[in-house]
């Protein structure tokens, strides 16, 4: 037993003993009323850190708002600010635990499209840095961008969703209490909004406004706040292998040149190279090889290290990968030219990472990559070389589910071909991401399916019927989804499924348990 006032258990107590009327004792603990042999519990030990027991109570912890409340409040705000800022849908949604987001049950939908947008919602979780809602929740930052619906699904993942849906400009905002992420609101425009810094500071002043009269009416803590946040404020992992001894004597060979190692250093950078998840399944063999030729670098705080997109004259190397060794560095996007970057996801120690992970957030002109040092970071660079190339992803490290993913629309040969894998090494890494079948056919159908609907869309004369053909069209592209994101982030239960209701408010919203 541990007391939440202190964090300690009680200290022990001696067994009570009876004493008789004749001056003896019982050699038994005493009865109570809630069971044989059950002691009542020791008083609360006086410390510094909690009150006393005897003494003045504590204070009721102020973030422990009922989820009435809490939507109530989401509910009033998401209102006025959408009327106010011209906005025609707005969403909240809470986490559950530390695992992710949840739809909270607060939404404003002004138009039939964000109300099917809302519907088809209720299919996903979001974890902490996936689309837009986890990262606005892990970093505590506003991320404003112009036009959700042109942006891979590895930045905004319901992007096919919001372009059906005819919703363009996105803006989410953390509501934040002593700087921890209370709920994260996404407002939506029919149109795009060009993304200056108006646009923020507006939206900003006015979910505060409208919160704080909110607060005053229903009695809640004053103190929560929409906040922009600071961008530079990241966190920074400790890292410890940057201090081993074996580290550092394969720091010191490889200050020397390739081609003038010793077999002694050749050891010690071997040795080294055992400890690191990269080298996990790859031969002895191909390990010497390898380590013969790498090299490490010192980046500094907010160093570039690669670019791509608008801005790079030269694309980087892809047979150069980095394994980091201590700091962190960080994969940074910017959806267009005028528009803020944003971190999309960081590399602690131990992770590789390389020039092939910016092409899957880069697949319009507009949006540019690059991968920087959030703090002092050391990198180990390992070149692959041409004999290895194709073998090399099922050795070294399993592929991103996101990169798999780009090949759902073709047949699991031709995926095997593209990726240099063999039959049985795409089926283990599907098990292993927890895809029983290679969803290939489905997915053809269900495009057939959705090309037919916008056609009969693009046809269609009657308001009310093409209001339904566009519902319709929705749910199939939530089926899609379902077909083509991680598990991860999928709802078991298919909220899709459910028909279209005129009032968003009504519809089932998922419990704030974890994800099953």
């Amino acid at each position: 037993r541990v007391f939440p006032q202190c964090g300690h258990p009680p200290p022990p107590r001696p067994l009570a003993r009876r004493v008789n009327s004749a001056g003896g004792s019982r050699g038994h603990r005493p009865r109570s009323r809630l069971g044989h042999g059950v002691q009542k519990p020791a008083p609360l030990p006086t410390t510094a850190a909690g009150a006393i027991a005897s003494g003045p109570r504590a204070p009721m912890n102020s973030m422990a708002y009922s989820d009435t409340e809490l939507r109530s409040m989401l509910q009033t705000v998401l209102m006025g600010v959408c009327t106010r800022c011209d906005f025609v849908h707005g969403e909240a949604l809470r986490p559950s635990g530390n695992s992710c987001l949840v739809q909270s049950g607060a939404s404003y939908a002004g138009s039939t499209g964000a109300s099917d947008f809302h519907r088809a919602s209720m299919n996903f979780y979001f974890p902490p840095n996936v689309s837009l809602a986890g990262r606005v929740w892990k970093s505590g930052c506003t991320e404003v961008h112009e036009d959700v619906s042109i942006l891979p699904s590895t930045i905004f993942l319901r992007a096919e969703l919001a372009q059906q849906t005819e919703l363009r400009t996105a803006l989410a905002m953390p509501l934040c209490k002593d700087s921890r992420v209370l709920a994260v609101c996404i407002f939506y425009s029919r149109y795009v909004i060009p993304t200056t810094g108006q646009l923020e500071a507006r939206c900003l002043a006015f979910a505060n406004e409208v919160l704080a009269s909110t607060c005053s009416r229903l009695r809640m803590d004053p103190s929560l706040r929409f906040v922009s946040g600071d961008p530079s404020n990241v966190e920074i992992p400790s890292s410890k292998g940057a201090t081993s001894r074996a580290w550092q004597r394969c720091m010191q060979s490889l200050d020397v040149p390739p081609d003038d190692r010793t077999e002694e250093q050749l050891e010690h950078i071997t040795k080294y190279s055992k400890s690191v998840q990269f080298f996990k399944y790859i031969t002895n063999q191909q390990r010497i090889d390898l380590c013969k030729t790498m090299t490490y670098t010192t980046l500094l705080k907010n160093q570039l290290m690669m670019q791509g997109g608008e801005g790079s004259e030269v694309e980087p190397p892809s047979n150069v990968w980095h394994v980091v060794v201590s700091g962190r560095v960080d994969m940074c996007v910017r959806t267009n030219a005028e528009g803020n970057t944003y971190r999309m996801c960081g590399f602690k120690e131990g992770d590789t990472f390389a020039a092939s992970y910016m092409k899957m957030f880069r697949t319009q002109p507009c949006i540019s990559t690059h991968i920087e040092a959030s703090s002092d970071a050391t990198c180990i660079v390992i070149t692959i070389p041409d004999e290895y190339k194709e073998e090399f992803r099922t050795c070294t490290r399993p592929l991103w589910y996101e990169e798999l993913a780009q090949f759902f629309h073709m047949s699991i040969n031709e995926a095997a071909d593209s990726l240099g894998m063999c039959m049985s090494a795409i089926k283990k890494i599907c098990r292993r991401h927890g895809i029983s079948r290679w969803p290939h056919r489905k997915l053809a159908s269900v495009n057939k399916t959705v090309a037919m609907l916008q056609s009969k869309i693009a046809t269609a004369t009657d308001e009310a019927a093409r209001a339904a053909l566009r519902s319709e069209a929705v749910n199939v592209l939530t089926m899609k989804l379902r077909l083509t994101i991680n598990p991860a982030y999928l709802v078991r239960d298919e909220a899709v499924l459910l028909p279209a209701m005129g009032n968003v408010a009504n519809v089932a919203v998922p419990s704030f348990g974890m994800p099953g």
